[in-house]
Order: C-alpha cells, then sequence, then structure tokens
C-alpha cells in the first residue's frame, strides 16, 4: 500500500528558538529520575524544537532523547509511546543507556528493541541541491526507505545550521512526506558563480505630452466662431421660411404674389438646411480637435 501523510504526528519544528540540545536532554533525563515527570515532558519539547536551529546531533544524544521520553511515557501509563521511543533510542544507537532509569524499564527497553515495524518510505520537499539532509542524525539522500516509527528529519545549509527538523512517526508500509518550507535554491560555492556583465539601461522613447491647458494644444476658436454663425444664420432663415406661411395663406394675394412666396420660402428653408450643416459640422471638427 502507498499512501502519502501530510500530517505528523509531531508538529514541525521549523523557525524554534535555539537552546542547547544536550543540556535541554541531560535536565529532561534527571527529572525523570526524579519523577518529575511533567517537567521531563516540557523540556523534551524544547529539546524537540531546538533540533530545528542546532547543529545535527550525534544518534547517541537522540537516543538519550527517546530513553527519556520512553521512561517518562512508561512510568506515567502510556505503554504505547514508550515502546514507540525504545524502539527509536534502540535503532539509532543500541549501545546507550541510562542505569538509573532501573531493571524494570530496561526490560521493556529490551522488548521494545526486538521488535519489527516493518519500512516505510521518507520523502521531502523541496529537496535543493547541496542543502545537509538527514534522518536520526545520519546523512541520507531523499527519498529513503526506513524502519516503521519514531524518526527526526533535519534539513539545513550545513550540518552545522540546521533550519528545519521534524520528529514523527512512520507507519509501515506508507509513505510519509515532509513540507519543510524552505525556499528550493541550490547552494552554489563562490568558484562556480560565474559573474555576468552588467547590461546599461536603454533610455525610453520620449513621446511628447499634450498641454493638460489647453486640451491637446488646440486651442483656435476659428471652428467654433464659423459654427456659431452658421447657427444663427439657421435658424435666422428658419424663421424666415415660417413667416411665408402667412403671406401665402392672405386670401387677396395674387398668383403671382402666391409664387413669389412660396420661391421666398424655399430659399429660406434651403439656407436654413445648410447653414445647419455647416455649424454641425464646424462644431463637431471643433471639439474633436479639443479633447
Amino acid at each position: 500500500m502507498f499512501s502519502i501523510l501530510l500530517l505528523a504526528a509531531m508538529a514541525p519544528l521549523a523557525h524554534a528558538e535555539c537552546d542547547d540540545v544536550a543540556s535541554l536532554i541531560e535536565s529532561a533525563e534527571q527529572a525523570v529520575i526524579e519523577a518529575r515527570y511533567d517537567a521531563a515532558g516540557a523540556t523534551l519539547r524544547q529539546a524537540e524544537a531546538a533540533l530545528a536551529c542546532a547543529a545535527v546531533p550525534v544518534p547517541g544524544l537522540l537516543a538519550r532523547m527517546w530513553l527519556a521520553e520512553g521512561t517518562r511515557a512508561y512510568m506515567t501509563g502510556d505503554e504505547k509511546v514508550a515502546r514507540l521511543a525504545f524502539a527509536a533510542a534502540a535503532r539509532v544507537a543500541p549501545d546507550v543507556w541510562v542505569d538509573s532509569y532501573g531493571p524494570q524499564v530496561k526490560q521493556i527497553y529490551g522488548a521494545a528493541a526486538q521488535h519489527d515495524g516493518g519500512t516505510g518510505s521518507v520523502r521531502i520537499h523541496p529537496n535543493p541541491e547541496g542543502w545537509s539532509t538527514t534522518l536520526d542524525g545520519a546523512t541520507v539522500t531523499f527519498p529513503v526507505d526506513a524502519s516503521s516509527g519514531l524518526h527526526v528529519v533535519q534539513v539545513g545549509r550545513s550540518a552545522e545550521k540546521t533550519e528545519y527538523a521534524e520528529v514523527f512517526f512512520l507507519p509501515r508500509d506508507d509513505t510519509y512526506f515532509i513540507l519543510t518550507g524552505l525556499e528550493d535554491t541550490p547552494i552554489v560555492s563562490v568558484a562556480d558563480a560565474t559573474p555576468t556583465e552588467p547590461t546599461e539601461p536603454q533610455p525610453l522613447d520620449a513621446q511628447p505630452l499634450p498641454d493638460p491647458d489647453t486640451g491637446g494644444g488646440y486651442d483656435s476658436p476659428i471652428l467654433l466662431v464659423v459654427g456659431g454663425a452658421a447657427a444663427a444664420v439657421a435658424g435666422g432663415a428658419a424663421i424666415a421660411a415660417l413667416s411665408q406661411n402667412g403671406t401665402m395663406e392672405d386670401t387677396t394675394i395674387t398668383l403671382d404674389g402666391l409664387e413669389s412666396a412660396y420661391a421666398r420660402q424655399r430659399a429660406f428653408g434651403f439656407t436654413s438646411y445648410g447653414a445647419m450643416g455647416v455649424a454641425a459640422a464646424s462644431l463637431g471638427v471643433h471639439f474633436a480637435l479639443s479633447f
């Protein structure tokens, strides 16, 4: 079965405040020996968080961390977590043990060390070229197959300064996919870097801007005057044309007078229409050039 697990059994440890891992584990061991189990648990969480910024620890130090976790869990009645922690300690450094934990706890530890939980696969993303990537304190290349159980992954630009760490549980026959959130930037040495020739900035083509006070640069009133005059002529001619209606309705007018009035009406009408056309054209051109 192949599946991708995106949620950790324990939270990612990136961006933690950097404390001394060895000192914290030593304090946790002392708290367990003195049966101060709540204090031991809090100190162990601090140690796990410090893995995200400290140098990669030796496997023996991780084994001591998981031995303290396993003993604390067993003494508080959580035998499942105790077995997982003891199995992880035995896997990374089987020769490490703290005699002060007592023979009963060591018996549980021995049984957990013999348990075969199968294997799974661990992947990280991004997986930047040249970075330090470790699993349980050992340098590995991801993806990697590993025993089912508790593990710690650390990623950093060097083994002396980790930038991301996560303690997690790897299930049997599954793939644990770790999203570190780190930039996928390969590390390149100064000797390998190829300088590039600086390029001079190219000037932009200068484009003339319109004068905001003159509406694009056109300020002649000629077309406006022509249009206004033509509109006035059109109005006067229309009035004169209408006035001929009264003349033609006069019952005393002769036939010659009627024809003369009709001719004048037509002339005034044509004049009005023509002037209206000139006015419209002049005003339209003026406003078009102004915007």
